[in-house]
């Protein structure tokens, strides 16, 4: 089977020849080349990751700092790190017309024509587009965690208006990638991030206000197009998920199973019918792991959700910086090595 047959089998529950692999990013992808005697381009091949990702990048007029990389074109620090110090343009906004002046970037202008030509030449992968267009967290950016959360606690109009922007741009700009991309673009990629490990950083009721009905325009568009729609958020979300795959999610991305109130075979009881899994083994265990560990954990997270299909084997997280390169090719290759006697990867 080619990669992207493979993954579009597990999705559907169908026979697959081995367990699918995904991974979000491997951030130490020169060092596993070093290791592996390969080309850095080669080292995700040698690993067998099915999937790759399809995005458009920005191609419009571009102001002097974000020239220089210190912002993105939506006026936030481009520092790619969670948890630091950095600057809200929104955090000061006390009116409607300040949101309303303020320079959004235009979906139109973003290089559809690349990403086209690099989902022919990848067509073979599972390939999943956009990823992160996320709009809750865009609205974080903007205003600060601190204060975005504040405004969804007093309900304002603030807020309301900002996620609306960031709807509409993610909407437009999904729409033109999926206009790009056509049929080599089989998945629609969603991603945002709304929890802990502890659980939601805001109560059902509020998501369900503020969050659920972006995220539903943003599903049925994924539908309309006949696409899965395969969705990234971390953390506990299961107060939510079951209104998550309501909305029509396909593929729950990523699995942190540490984070959960149920182990791994209590979710696919409980979820396995309805959604398929990406991730699954411990990122933050494997800087500390040995290879045999990290084989073992690989073996354990499959033999709980992957049976009768709908498990997409990989890490949880990205893998950092500070992970062993013998530990990152023992996942790989355990994922593609499993075995099981009277075992099948689809129902």
């Amino acid at each position: 089977m080619t990669s992207r047959e493979r993954i579009l089998a597990t999705i559907r529950r169908e026979p697959v020849d081995r367990i699918p692999t995904a991974v979000i990013c491997i951030e130490n992808q020169p060092e596993i080349a070093a290791h592996l005697g390969l080309p850095e381009a080669a080292v995700m091949d040698r690993l067998g990751i099915d999937s790759r990702e399809i995005y458009a990048v920005y191609a419009g007029e571009k102001r002097p700092e974000v020239l220089e990389g210190l912002y993105t074109e939506w006026g936030t620090p481009n520092t790619g790190d969670y948890g630091t110090a950095r600057f809200n343009p929104l955090a000061g906004v006390t009116s409607l017309a300040e949101i309303e002046r303020y320079p959004w970037p235009d979906p139109a202008r973003y290089d559809y024509a690349t990403a086209a030509a690099n989902a022919r030449r990848l067509r073979d992968y599972a390939l999943r587009g956009p990823y992160w267009q996320p709009v809750f967290c865009r609205a974080c950016d903007l205003f600060g965690l601190e204060t975005a959360l504040m405004h969804l606690m007093d309900g304002t109009a603030l807020i309301e208006a900002v996620l609306e922007r960031a709807f509409q741009f993610t909407h437009d700009y999904c729409v033109r990638l999926l206009d790009a991309c056509g049929d080599d673009l089989p998945i629609l990629c969603l991603a945002d991030d709304f929890a802990t490990q502890r659980g939601l950083m805001i109560s059902p009721a509020l998501w369900r206000r503020f969050l659920k009905p972006h995220l539903a325009r943003l599903f049925a568009l994924g539908k309309s197009r006949g696409k899965f729609v395969w969705f990234h958020s971390c953390g506990d979300i299961t107060p939510v998920l079951p209104e998550l795959i309501d909305l029509g999610m396909d593929v729950w991305e990523t699995v942190q199973l540490h984070t959960l109130p149920m182990d791994a075979r209590a979710l696919k009881r409980e979820y396995g019918r309805h959604l398929a899994f990406f991730g699954g083994v411990s990122t933050q265990r494997l800087p500390f792991a040995t290879p045999v560990e990290v084989r073992a954990e690989v073996n354990h997270c499959i033999d709980a959700l992957g049976e009768g299909g709908g498990y997409i084997c990989g890490p949880d997280h990205h893998i950092k910086p500070d992970v062993p390169p013998a530990n990152t090719v023992a996942l790989f290759d355990a994922v593609r090595a499993y075995r099981r006697d009277g075992w099948t990867a689809a129902a």
